[in-house]
């Protein structure tokens, strides 16, 4: 029995990237036997709630099994259908909810990664006017490492990352986000400076697709470039050796835990570094993709500190952004109190 819920996430603050700015986020939640799920479905690639809701029509016509068996549960999935990922990462990240909570381990004990190392997330400033992301940035120096979203306007982008890097002083980790919004020749007039200003690493800087035009750019490029938009699945992994040093992987992206398992062991044996990503989520994402976080390099799980009306309490997140993985069975999520009134019941 699947329960299916229709929830809309406000954001503290306008979330602007290359390509789009959101204030809200329309998410669908569901229940299995006490698992819960989320999908976060991304328009830019073709899914929204309604394709989310046939999806699970689907998934309830067909014959999956022991639901025990999670990793042939979604080859049943992928087969009846093979698009629609927003949808597989909410009914995969429940069926494993459902099993460690009636195993009675956390997940990430379930995975086998005990952490080894404060487990920091970045957070993200969205693009805006230079002195709004100003503002942005004074408000969030408590947090170790951010991830600075560029890619809209080049000569806007040099202006606010040399203020930003003035701002918040030499010692400051910083990320760069371009979100596919570069052309070559910007990439090429933005990288450097980026390196001289002490930015750990790019992400996505050319368009999805681009494959041939970043490995050119890779010969020549000061800083590690990371990809995201370009990879979905652990098919995508093999074809970007050479056009870049790691990989963003997103659950929403990929279909859930399972398939996300299966891209970090793909990354690691193309040599490729990794970062666990997320789109807008609740904590019920977030805390999923944080049981993996012991087994990647980077982490960007901070969508959860970006929204004002989170219906979920997961992973804690200390001050400077390091993330507490829970101790109790499964996620280790639960819903708050009085919210599932809140939520609009699908059929």
């Amino acid at each position: 029995m699947m329960n299916k819920y229709f929830f809309v996430l406000q954001l503290i603050d306008p979330f602007g990237i290359s390509r789009i700015t959101r204030t809200v986020e329309e998410r669908i939640y569901i229940e299995i036997d006490g698992g819960w799920g989320e999908a976060a479905p991304i328009s830019y690639y073709g899914e929204d709630e309604f394709t989310v809701q046939e999806a699970f029509r689907v998934f309830e016509k067909t014959d999956l099994g022991d639901l025990d068996l999670i990793a042939d549960v979604m080859e049943k999935i992928d087969k009846a259908l093979p698009s629609n990922r927003a949808a597989k990462a909410a009914f995969d990240i429940a069926l494993h909810d459902r099993f460690a909570r009636n195993l009675g381990v956390p997940l990430w004990k379930f995975f086998g990664h005990r952490p080894q190392r404060p487990l920091v997330t970045s957070y993200t400033i969205g693009i805006d006017s230079i002195d709004v992301m100003l503002e942005k940035v004074s408000r969030a120096m408590n947090y170790d490492v951010l991830k600075i979203k560029l890619g809209r306007n080049i000569d806007d982008d040099l202006v606010v990352i040399r203020e930003i890097r003035k701002l918040v002083g030499e010692s400051k980790i910083l990320r760069v986000d371009a979100n596919a919004g570069w052309t070559v020749s910007e990439a090429k007039r933005i990288i450097p400076l980026l390196a001289d200003l002490g930015i750990e690493y790019i992400e996505q800087p050319l368009a999805m697709g681009a494959l041939s035009e970043l490995r050119e750019l890779k010969k020549s490029c000061p800083l590690p470039i990371f990809l995201d938009e370009d990879i979905h699945t652990s098919r995508d992994i093999p074809r970007v050796v050479g056009a870049a040093d790691g990989i963003n992987i997103k659950l929403m992206k990929a279909g859930g835990l399972t398939e996300a398992r299966r891209m970090i062991a793909t990354a690691r044996a193309c040599d490729l570094q990794i970062m666990l990503g997320c789109m807008i989520e609740s904590s019920l994402g977030i805390t999923a993709a944080a049981h993996l976080a012991p087994a990647v390099d980077h982490i960007d799980l901070d969508s959860h500190l970006l929204i004002s009306n989170d219906p979920f309490v997961g992973v804690e997140t200390r001050p400077n952004g390091e993330l507490i993985l829970p101790e109790s069975p499964g996620l280790g999520v639960r819903l708050r109190e009085g919210m599932l009134e809140q939520f609009q019941r699908l059929q």
